[in-house]
This record gives C-alpha cells, sequence and structure tokens, in this order.
C-alpha cells in the first residue's frame, strides 16, 4: 500500500505542468509532464524535503485541475457514497486528498533519478476513457508497470486511477476504508483521517 501511495504522489505531479491537457492526448500529457516533474524534483529537493507545506501549495494550485478527485472519492467509497451526505463526501474528498499529500509530499524527492518510459496505445482506444501505460525505473530492481487510467470530462482528460503492477489503487483503497466503515462507520473514517493529516 505504501508503494501505491508513493506512486500516487509521484503520478499526480508528474501531470502538474500540463497547459491546455484538453488539447493533448493522455499518452503526451504523461511523456511531456514527467521531464517536468523530475525537473523539479532534482531542482528543488531541499525545498521539498525542508520547507512545510510546498508540495501541498504545489498540488493544490497545479494539480488538482487534472485529477478527478470526485470520481476517486465516488469508487472508493461504493455503496458508502451512495448513503453519504454532500457533507460526508466533500469531507472525505478534502481529507483523503490531504492524506495522500501529507503522509508522501517529503518521499517524493528520492525519486529523482527515475526514469519514465511511456508506451503507445495499443489500437485505437474509444470512448471517454484512456489507459496509458508505462513502466516507472526508481533505480531499485524491476521496473514497476504504471498505468494511468484517464476519463474525458468536461472536454479534458483527467486521471481518476492508478494501476501500479496489477494492483488498483480505487480497489486497494476501497477494500480497506469499506471494513473500516463497515466496524465504525463513515463518520469515524473521516475523524480518523482529520486526526492523522492534524498530527
Amino acid at each position: 500500500m505504501k508503494k501505491l501511495f508513493t506512486i500516487l504522489l509521484l503520478a499526480v505531479c508528474g501531470l502538474m505542468t500540463s497547459v491546455s491537457a484538453e488539447e493533448k492526448t493522455p499518452e503526451q500529457i504523461v511523456e511531456e509532464t514527467s521531464i517536468e516533474l523530475l525537473k523539479i524534483i532534482n531542482e528543488q529537493s531541499e525545498r521539498i524535503k525542508n520547507e512545510e507545506g510546498y508540495v501541498n501549495k504545489v498540488i493544490d494550485e497545479l494539480v488538482l485541475p487534472v485529477i478527478d478527485l470526485q470520481s476517486m472519492g465516488k469508487l472508493i467509497l461504493g455503496k458508502h457514497w451512495k448513503k453519504a451526505s454532500e457533507e460526508q463526501r466533500a469531507k472525505f474528498i478534502e481529507q483523503f486528498k490531504s492524506m495522500l499529500t501529507r503522509t508522501y509530499a517529503k518521499s517524493v524527492a528520492d525519486y529523482g533519478d527515475a526514469k519514465v518510459t511511456v508506451f503507445p496505445p495499443q489500437g485505437e482506444q474509444k470512448g471517454k476513457r484512456h489507459r496509458v501505460k508505462t513502466h516507472l525505473d526508481i533505480g531499485s530492481g524491476t521496473p514497476l508497470q504504471v498505468d494511468y487510467v484517464f476519463r474525458r470530462k468536461d472536454d479534458s482528460w483527467k486521471v481518476f486511477d492508478l494501476v501500479v503492477d496489477g494492483l488498483s489503487l480505487i480497489k486497494n483503497f476501497r477494500t480497506s476504508f469499506s471494513q473500516e466503515i463497515s466496524e465504525t462507520s463513515l463518520d469515524a473514517l473521516i475523524a480518523r483521517l482529520v486526526s492523522t493529516n492534524a498530527n
């Protein structure tokens, strides 16, 4: 799970400088902006490690526009999303975003030597969903197979899931959170996330 969290942060940061993403294919978005990500990691590594709130600021200002957090939250909560109030949904999405950002904000600085290989699409992909297949070499063993799952929304491509070595981030969170909600409640899960993010 920790590997998935870290790769998610790398993935969303890798999309943060994509301008006019609606004019580019998902492959172009991933390939072009991964270069920018590694540049930022290398040039701002000390700032990332030592300046509190820097990564959070970058993500808030530049990453969120290309991430479909609403769809992520809906898919993660599954059946619990339907029962949740608008307030609960909003609180969950906000705390989920904060958890991902906060927990791995500093570890991203360790990936400056990573190399990303983006593969061309296999056949014609139609419709509102598109999967970009990549390899992420972080310099320790076999490269990770990382698939970015995009959805066409409001005339632009947005990421709503990430699959690392066959493991979906959405499915992993849905399994763990669903069990926690069943044992306690959605409000209890949100309260735990709030407490974790505050420490």
